[in-house]
């Protein structure tokens, strides 16, 4: 009898185990619904099939299964391992979040999302103009505004303050990227032609206005190049403003007593501004330390800003820029960086427009211009020179043609120096000038008398010291001169101290 249980034992046990394996089988390779596989181990061990161990084993088992389909459901190669409590599991990169190795910036999935911008503060003091002389379009008078009185502010400087968001990604093979630009002076707006821009208003209650400048895609490859579609800074005059030192600091004031939204640098007194244009522009892959860009820009009309020129309101194609650069490291020590630009757009008249010429008709106006900037150590210099017919002087078809339609032609230099001391302290200086020739109605009673703008001069001196990776500190003088067709002169002198974050 003793045997009799023996053998009536071993057989359940081993009905027990065959039923336990069939179920481990069942649970490996069936679909894990944890309602029904839960009910069925219970009922087993209800019943007596699974003992109390087995169960408890079985279930542990079902429930990590149960985990890692779960996991599963997100990992799928190429992806990020990370150890997690149950173990190393793979997630896709769109479900990944890790900070950029530089800048200030996250990358999410296959997304570099960076934020970038600069503030912009400067204490100016721009002393009464001195001369009696009338210079239309001068820029020496613009210190203070004033011949009896000076003008102070707390303002901007060349750049203005902003917060510039960017994003970058690879796709089917292409590299991506959009960038948008909020730019502000902090100085209360008084809004009008040139919106942003415009004269400010030193009067309490006001708010300042958001320049928002720069918006634009990028398309590209390696071996292609790049597309760049939107609006950004345009080619022509671009390396002069952005290799100017002032771009750090001040340059000539404008309007101090209701200050616009940023000084003037070396605009209109060494180079015309570039500005920031609609465009569709192709900028090549590096070849030897050589890059070539080219593009298509939303035409912009001849402009009367000085009330002695005509106006062109009227254009039926694109405006056209291009720009061939090189950077090269010649020695360890000296780099050199080598450009020339050009630029062409067609003008037309349309009825109303302030111009002796016939509606319809129209003029192409041209320009090239050209820098060389040498890196010796810490010895900066930099040279540039620009030619142009219609192109105008300070801003883009600024007062490029006369009142009888006659192109005007302009010209300008500025020649730059700069010695950096223990890779924080740096002092130097610059000269430059912007002239416009005028045509000979430019000097007939009633159309000027000779009072139009023929030169925009100033010597700057600065030092500059980096507090931090982030702050500049930068002070300077400023004297600009400006005279006029027949000889007469004005002239300003400014001084300005203050600091640029950037980050």
């Amino acid at each position: 009898m003793f045997r009799d249980c023996f053998s009536s034992s071993r057989r359940d046990h081993k009905r027990s185990v065959f039923l336990a394996g069939l179920v481990a089988a069942t649970l490996s390779s069936a679909p894990a619904f944890a309602d029904v596989t839960d009910e069925l181990l219970e009922q087993l061990r209800a019943k007596g099939v699974l003992t109390k161990g087995e169960f408890h084993k079985l279930k542990a088992r079902h429930a990590a299964e149960v985990q890692q389909k779960e996991q599963q459901k997100y990992a799928a190669p190429p992806g990020r391992k990370v150890v997690t409590k149950e173990g190393v599991i793979v997630v896709p990169d769109d479900r990944y979040v890790t900070r950029l190795d530089k800048g200030i910036g996250v990358r999410i999935g296959e997304v570099d999302v960076k934020l970038s911008g600069d503030l912009s503060f400067f204490a100016t003091n721009g002393f009464k103009t001195q001369g009696d002389a009338v210079v239309a379009g001068g820029i020496a008078g613009a210190a203070s505004g004033s011949h009896v009185n000076n003008a102070s502010s707390i303002q901007a400087g060349l750049l203005p303050s902003a917060l510039v968001v960017s994003l970058a990604t690879h796709q089917m093979g292409y590299d991506l990227g959009f960038t948008l630009g909020l730019y502000t002076s902090g100085t209360n707006t008084h809004p009008g032609t040139f919106n942003a821009n415009d004269a400010g208003s030193a009067v309490a209650l006001g708010t300042p206005g958001i320049d928002l400048r720069q918006v634009f895609g990028t398309i590209g490859t390696p071996d292609f190049g790049t597309v760049k579609i939107g609006r950004d800074l345009g080619l022509f005059g671009a390396d002069a403003i952005l290799f100017d030192q002032t771009l750090l600091g001040s340059g000539s004031l404008l309007a101090t007593a209701s200050p616009h939204n940023t000084t003037f640098g070396r605009i209109g007194v060494g180079y015309v501004y570039a500005d920031w244009i609609p465009q569709v522009t192709y900028i090549s892959p590096e070849f030897y330390g050589f890059t070539f860009s080219i593009g298509a820009f939303s035409p912009y009309q001849q402009f009367n800003s000085t009330g002695l020129s005509g106006t062109m309101t009227a254009h039926d194609q694109p405006g056209f820029q291009a720009r061939l650069k090189y950077v090269g490291q010649l020695t360890p020590d000296l780099k050199l960086t080598a450009w020339v630009d050009g630029l062409t757009q067609q003008h037309r008249t349309e009825v109303g427009d302030a111009v002796f010429l016939t509606p319809g008709t129209n003029i192409r106006t041209s320009a090239v211009d050209g820098g060389l900037k040498f890196d010796l150590g810490a010895l900066s210099l930099v040279g540039y020179g620009y030619y142009g017919s219609g192109l105008g002087t300070t801003g883009l078809y600024y007062d490029g043609i006369s009142i009888d339609g006659q192109k005007r032609n302009s010209s300008g230099f500025y020649g730059q120096a700069a010695y950096t001391f223990d890779g924080r302290f740096t002092v130097g200086g610059s000269y430059g000038a912007s002239y416009l020739d005028a045509n000979w109605i430019d000097y007939q009673p009633g159309f000027g008398n000779g009072t139009l703008v023929h030169s925009n001069s100033s010597w700057i001196g600065f030092g500059r010291y980096k507090l931090t990776d982030w702050v500049n500190i930068q002070g300077e003088y400023i004297h600009t001169i400006s005279r006029n067709a027949l000889g007469g002169s004005l002239s300003s002198d400014a001084f300005v101290i203050g600091t640029t974050f950037f980050f």
